[in-house]
């Protein structure tokens, strides 16, 4: 502790001081809170309008037909790692995350084409970006799946690193993002409608289907209660799609002709 210091009889301490900066501290991380909480609010308000919109127009003819799956159309994908190490425990070396994503695309590709008709493509030169700068903050490298998430740092992150966006879209393609973290609770994880991207672990990457399902979400498809369905909600599943989810996803805007 600073004791005070005399200055003839008058007697200064910085105690006053110090108070006035823990409450402007506290202030300024309010407004904070209350701006990254607007802009949270926008983004998903601004996803959903979008959504909407392109469904009742754009995506009309496919929302009505397009379990009949023609003609073809194109969703692209776009994946960053921001991990890429060994797990601890010795051992032969396990497959990199690189190597794990592009099984992982492959797999997506394949489910895609087959059961939708439609065509994985990436959307710079190619599928997968590995970004070590700037490092990812902690909540973004362990990440806890929930609409809480969206108003934190994770959030923030994944805004300012999604392809396809800066602040409106930029892209009438809107590519699927998918964000490739150290750890998570769960094989992957989705915004559903309200995102653009997909988060996914090692885990994850190795499970056959995990991106495909979550890829549905960000698409528009919910969770299946049939134990073959790509969305059924508990890991194994299968890669059947019924009828009307061919509908909703191609009628999706990250599915287009173009």
């Amino acid at each position: 502790m600073q004791l005070p210091t005399f200055v003839g009889s008058i007697v200064y301490s910085p105690l006053p001081y110090l108070t006035t900066m823990g409450l402007w501290s506290k202030i300024k991380s309010a407004v904070k809170k209350v701006v990254r909480a607007v802009k949270t609010v926008v983004r998903i308000v601004v996803r959903v309008v979008v959504t909407i919109i392109n469904r009742v127009t754009l995506g009309l003819p496919d929302l009505l037909l397009g379990f009949l799956a023609w003609p073809p159309k194109r969703l692209r994908l776009h994946v960053m790692i921001l991990w890429d190490e060994q797990p601890p425990g010795g051992g032969d070396p396990l497959p990199t995350i690189t190597e794990l994503a592009e099984a992982a695309i492959d797999r997506t590709k394949r489910i895609y084409k087959d059961k939708f008709n439609v065509n994985v493509r990436p959307y710079s030169k190619s599928f997968i970006q590995i970004l070590t700068e700037p490092q990812a903050p902690a909540d973004v490298l362990d990440y806890e799946c929930g609409i809480g998430s969206e108003f934190g740092d994770a959030g923030e992150f994944f805004a300012d690193h999604l392809a396809g966006w800066n602040g409106i879209p930029i892209s009438m393609t809107f590519p699927v993002i998918v964000f490739v973290v150290r750890s998570m609770k769960e094989l992957g994880c989705s915004m559903s409608v309200a995102g653009d991207y997909v988060v996914i672990a090692r885990e994850g990457l190795m499970d056959n289907i995990a991106l495909a399902h979550e890829i549905g979400h960000t698409c528009g498809l919910w969770h299946s209660g049939t134990s073959d369905n790509l969305m059924f909600s508990t890991s194994p599943g299968g890669e059947n799609v019924k009828w009307f989810q061919k509908n909703i996803l191609r009628s999706s805007r990250h599915v287009q002709y173009w």
